[in-house]
């Protein structure tokens, strides 16, 4: 147990480095305002991927990586939808939004016409 809290804490350089990586890039991102929009956001995504293989190399950063794999793995198993399902199931949705809409319209009409008639407002 006392090795895995020491493990962890030798992780925390590295990930400090990482994060200081990210700050200083986006600083710079706007400091250099000057510089052309394209070499500035080639240069920002330059310092990510440099500051995500310093992450990889910590217990978290290994963490996150599986994850995402495993994801991926995940994402080819599910079974989409076709073309002619998304579609059915989005109309469906348009017309009974339409069909609550009117009938909330029609609701709020009878209750202002029974205010109205309340208070003797024509």
């Amino acid at each position: 147990m006392v090795e895995s809290k020491n493990i962890e804490s030798s992780n925390v350089p590295l990930m400090l480095v990482s994060l200081s990586m990210l700050l200083a890039a986006i600083v710079a991102f706007y400091y250099f305002s000057e510089i052309r929009l394209f070499y500035r956001v080639l240069g920002l995504l330059v310092v990510l991927g440099l500051a995500s293989l310093v992450l990889y190399q910590t217990t978290f950063g290994k963490t996150i990586f599986v994850y995402v794999t495993e994801s991926k793995v995940e994402l080819k198993k599910v079974t989409w939808p076709t073309k002619q399902e998304t579609t059915q199931t989005a109309l469906g949705v348009i017309v009974i939004v339409v069909i609550i809409g009117i009938l909330l319209w029609l609701l709020d009409m009878l209750l202002g016409w029974a205010i109205g008639t309340l208070y003797g407002v024509s």
